[in-house]
């Protein structure tokens, strides 16, 4: 599943709407949405549950059959999860599933594609406002995640500051796991693992954690799109506008210019596992 096939059904319905002369705001209160959830619809970047799906196209007046024949070819392997995730971890998910190449910059914290499963426990496990069976599928998610770096076609550059590889998060165990599992990770084909150390100049991007998608949106996947996810304290933000695409774009550039290369990166990591 990939965001053509999500894209197909919010089109789809979408024009079921205009035909049937509804507007967005009026079709999410029919199923209890925020109308920023079903412009996210209609652009590919949620998903829908079945009966959701049957009687928004009730209220259409529409025949439900093309939307269902659709809504089979939707389903990713998140949906197990549809308790646990807010919409802006959906929308994450389904970039990072469409995703030609990522570009991940992390000033605090080793990205989440890259922790290992004692590394994010650690950090999930400081959270006090859920209980620990539910963290626990948090944890079970973001290793389900990376498995997108295993199955090829997608590179990823994952730009790390040393100072959140200084940072100790679980214990020295769990940080001499963590970076030699960067260093496996940077082994694999099209993962480039960067350390970007404590002596390079500041810019711009070292105040923010941030990620640039390119993405494959044809039906044969031809097609291209861009995407930037930033993290924010208690939610996500993404954005679309080329133009704020672009800055972000310069912006990585810049501080991989003063990163390691990947040789040197690996090394210095090495460093930091045996120091443990």
């Amino acid at each position: 599943m990939g965001i053509h096939e999500l894209r197909r059904l919010g089109t789809h319905l979408g024009r079921l709407r205009g035909s049937a002369a509804r507007n967005t705001a009026e079709a999410a209160a029919v199923l209890g949405w925020p109308t920023a959830r079903m412009v996210r619809f209609e652009a590919g970047l949620a998903t829908i549950r079945r009966t959701d799906l049957m009687e928004l196209v009730g209220f259409y007046g529409a025949d439900p059959t093309p939307a269902l024949a659709l809504l089979d070819g939707t389903r990713g392997w998140w949906n197990r999860y549809s308790d646990e995730i807010d919409t802006d971890c959906e929308t994450l998910l389904i970039l990072e599933d469409s995703a030609a190449s990522l570009r991940t910059h992390h000033a605090g914290l080793v990205p989440g594609l890259l922790q290992t499963r004692a590394y994010t426990a650690a950090l999930i496990g400081t959270r006090r406002d859920q209980p620990w069976p539910r963290l626990e599928k948090l944890v079970d998610l973001r290793q389900e995640r990376a498995r997108v770096l295993g199955r090829g076609g997608m590179e990823m550059t994952g730009l790390i500051d040393e100072a959140a590889l200084r940072r100790p998060v679980g214990g020295p165990a769990v940080m001499r796991e963590q970076y030699e599992h960067l260093i496996a990770m940077s082994r694999l084909p099209g993962v480039n693992v960067l350390v970007r150390p404590l002596t390079a100049e500041p810019c711009r991007a070292v105040r923010f954690s941030f990620h640039v998608f390119d993405l494959r949106v044809g039906d044969d996947g031809s097609a291209e799109d861009a995407a930037v996810q930033l993290e924010l304290l208690d939610r996500e933000h993404f954005e679309w506008n080329a133009l704020e695409v672009a800055s972000y774009r310069r912006a990585f550039a810049r501080a991989e210019r003063d990163a390691l290369d990947a040789d040197a990166s690996a090394d210095f990591l090495a460093g930091l596992a045996a120091a443990c």
